[in-house]
């Protein structure tokens, strides 16, 4: 708990010490407080500044007596705007090991960011304390060190001395409530590891293979794809897409062609029907054959088996049973050719209906209203960025009809000063930052999900630089090819230093300054001893320890209050 009060008017002073009197009056009782301190303003107040997460709480309270009436001053202040919490209630909460407990309310704000618990103690001794906001802007338990209740005014003036320690230089007031008009914020300074960067001019390209080109391989009429409509800029195109088709014009010749072209498909056309009728005849007669075949097989087959029987019974001769045999063996031979014919005869007509079919497709593709029509197909995926032409226009061979440019990766070309080269490694982490974008850094190497593309081997003869290109992502479409950034290459590194934001220093009279938080309404001038910058964030090798909190929105203000404190250090008006 911080009990150093800062720099206060007499008038502030001289409530304070009307809230603790308030029964009493003024003077202490001479019994127990010399007359030297019954002509003062009483003893110091308490002062109590806690963080948490979401809330500032800045109290102010007398040294507590039993039986004196006391006003707590609770000033809470939203820590993510800087803005007072101007609603709801705040409880005080007080309880003793022994089990008595004792609770303090404010229902509502007394006016913007304060509220005022009222409220006297019976006995000494040492309470926990917390205090629980409820409001709209924050819901919030601040837990307070332990709050004591005092003998009488001689215990509260000696722990008041006892308290008091030297007061510390280069202190500058600052109320709450010019806190709140300019909505400060303060960040703690914290241990991190930073990068030396270089900062060094560079620019979005587009990757080679990111753009591409769709001409007219030969002159003529530019039509639609079947889908009726040409894509229009700005529109994303797929690979292998048909954007439009391409009709040549027909000369003299080449009509002719055509008509004999035509005239030579009718041709054909007859003759396949020709040899297919011819096929069908030939294919009955190999049928008809193929049953006389099956029939005389039968036949000897009979007479072969009547003749075997005979035999059989010593009536018939050997020469007649061999002749049968041989009748049996002829037929089958033939039966075999016959049919060997019919499959032969089978595959000649899939064949010539397969010419057929191949005729058709092919007069099909030779009409004049398909063929002569050559698709312009998209080379890459991308977005269409030129089309100039218009359905029916006339196109000359090589004429460009579309750009596509896909700009979901990037180049980011770098250009290094050839003094610089020995600073710079082969791979350098890089953050760029864009007019555009003031508030964002993007990291290429890291959210960017980038690469060193080549780092250039030759020096510019005019401008003495050379290029280092990496590629990466596009994050959220933001980047667009030819924007200039600034690219912020890392040389460096320091591990595990105390850094600040880089909007917490101010310079002062040529030197680097930061304002520390002392209690919630002192600051105090720190001199800082500063060594890398990356990103938002500077490292300090002195001046600030880890975990004090500087002014980050409102250090400037805070600046001019340390030439003038009287402005905006006037008591409050509780």
């Amino acid at each position: 708990m911080f009990k150093f009060m800062g720099q206060r008017t007499v008038g502030h002073s001289a409530g304070l010490c009307a809230l603790l009197f308030v029964t009493a009056g003024c003077a202490p009782d001479s019994t127990t407080v010399s007359s030297a301190r019954a002509e003062d303003e009483g003893p110091e107040p308490v002062a109590v500044t806690v963080f948490t997460d979401k809330v500032e709480l800045f109290m102010e309270y007398p040294r507590l007596v039993p039986g004196l009436e006391a006003r707590f001053l609770a000033h809470v202040t939203v820590l993510a705007t800087g803005e007072p919490v101007r609603s709801g209630q705040l409880r005080l909460e007080l309880s003793q090991s022994a089990g008595a407990s004792k609770v303090l309310e404010a229902p509502q704000p007394a006016r913007d960011g304060l509220f005022i618990p009222v409220g006297a103690f019976d006995a000494p001794g040492q309470y926990e304390a917390r205090i629980v906001v409820t409001s709209d802007q924050a819901q919030e338990t601040i837990p307070l060190q332990p709050i004591v209740v005092h003998a009488d005014l001689a215990s509260a003036y000696a722990a008041a001395e006892a308290d008091a320690g030297e007061e510390p230089k280069d202190v500058v007031p600052f109320l709450l409530e010019q806190q709140w008009k300019i909505g400060l914020l303060m960040e703690r300074a914290e241990r991190r590891s930073l990068s030396q960067r270089l900062q060094v001019p560079g620019e979005i390209e587009a990757p080679h293979y990111a753009k591409a080109v769709v001409s007219a391989p030969l002159a003529g009429r530019l039509l639609p794809p079947e889908s009726g409509r040409f894509p229009r800029i700005g529109e994303r195109v797929k690979k292998g897409q048909v954007l439009a088709l391409l009709e040549p014009p027909l000369t003299t010749s080449d009509t002719a062609q055509l008509a004999a072209n035509e005239t030579y498909h009718d041709t054909l056309e007859m003759e396949l029907l020709v040899r297919e009728f011819d096929v069908q005849a030939k294919a009955l007669e190999i049928e008809q054959a193929l049953r006389e075949s099956q029939a005389r097989l039968a036949f000897a087959r009979q007479a072969l088996a009547r003749i075997e029987g005979l035999r059989a019974k010593d009536l018939g001769t050997v020469a007649e049973l061999e002749a049968a045999r041989r009748d049996v063996e002829i037929a089958l031979r033939e039966g075999e050719g016959s049919q060997a014919l019919k499959e032969s005869f089978a595959k000649a007509k899939e064949r010539l209906e397969a010419l057929r079919a191949r005729s058709a497709v092919v007069r099909a593709e030779n009409k004049p209203s398909t063929n002569l029509r050559h698709p312009l197909v998209a080379p890459i995926d991308g977005e269409i960025i030129e089309a100039d032409h218009v359905e029916g226009e006339h196109i000359e061979s090589q004429g460009v009809i579309y750009r596509v440019l896909d700009l979901s990766r990037v180049w980011i070309a770098t250009h290094i000063s050839e003094f610089d080269l020995a600073e710079v490694g082969p791979a350098p982490g890089a953050l760029l930052k864009f007019a555009a974008y003031p508030d964002r850094r993007f990291d290429v190497l890291g959210a960017m999900d980038g690469s060193v593309v080549n780092f250039g081997r030759v020096v510019d003869p005019e401008t003495r630089t050379v290029v280092l290109r990496y590629e990466a992502s596009n994050p959220d479409d933001l980047f667009r090819a030819g924007m200039f950034a600034d690219v912020f290459l890392e040389t460096g590194r320091a591990v595990d230093a105390v850094a600040v934001p880089e909007e917490a220093i101010v310079m002062d009279n040529g030197r680097p300054v930061a304002f520390v938080l002392l209690h919630g309404e002192a600051f105090q001038k720190r001199v800082l001893e500063l060594g890398i910058r990356d990103g938002r964030f500077v490292e300090v090798r002195s001046g600030i320890g880890e975990g004090e909190r500087v002014v980050t929105k409102g250090a400037y203000l805070v600046k001019l209050a340390s030439a003038s404190p009287a402005s905006f250090g006037e008591g409050h008006a509780h």
